[in-house]
Formats: structure tokens, C-alpha cells, sequence
């Protein structure tokens, strides 16, 4: 039971991710062109699914979380320094992948903390 928990809170912020990213990835870009900087980065909002992904393999006691933690968020800088030092994107496309990402996350966690799917 606790697996298919963890593929639907997944699932939910996979969605969630991927509506944002239409709306400020895809929508900016078909209105602006697709040479533009701002548009949110498909590579940070997929990185943070993927890390949330796995965090469901890795024991989840509270040993580990202060270090996937550490490595999440080193992973995640990297991978915006390297968007930003390759101009795919600026400071801002970066940002709204980020929130993007954190936002579907933390709403897939509230979702069934709240209503307990």
C-alpha cells in the first residue's frame, strides 16, 4: 500500500510539474520565440521530480533526510549554474523551474498528508 502512495504523490507532482511547465515554458517561448532566456527550465523542475522520485528507494528514516537533503539541494545548484554558464537560461527561467519544481513537490506532499488518498 505504501508503494502505490509513493507512485501516486510522484504521479501527482509529475503533473503538476509538467502544467507548469506549459505555462512558463511553453506559452513564453511560443509567444516570444524560442531563443528567449526566461522561460522556466525544463532541466531544474525535472531534476527536482527526479530526486523526489528517488528519495522514495532510499530508507526514509530520519537519518538520511538532513543528508539527501545536502545532496538534493548541491545537485540542484549545479545543475543552475550550468544552465545559466551554457545561456539556455538566466537567473530567472532557472528560478521558475525551481519553484516550479518545489511547487509540485511540496503540493503533491500537502495533497496526501491533507486528504490522505
Amino acid at each position: 500500500m505504501a508503494q502505490k502512495n509513493h507512485i501516486k504523490k510522484i504521479l501527482t507532482a509529475a503533473i503538476l510539474i509538467i502544467i507548469g511547465q506549459i505555462i512558463f515554458k511553453y506559452l513564453p517561448m511560443k509567444v516570444f520565440g524560442k531563443d528567449i532566456l526566461f522561460d522556466s527550465s525544463n532541466h531544474i523542475a525535472g531534476t527536482i521530480l527526479a530526486l523526489y522520485a528517488i528519495w522514495f528507494f532510499i530508507d526514509q528514516n530520519k537519518s538520511w533526510r538532513i543528508p539527501y537533503f545536502i545532496f538534493s539541494s548541491a545537485v540542484v545548484v549545479i545543475m543552475a549554474i550550468q544552465r545559466i554558464i551554457s545561456k539556455n537560461h538566466n537567473e530567472v527561467g532557472v528560478t521558475l523551474g525551481l519553484i516550479i519544481g518545489m511547487f509540485g513537490v511540496a503540493t503533491a506532499e500537502h495533497l496526501f498528508k491533507k486528504f490522505n488518498f
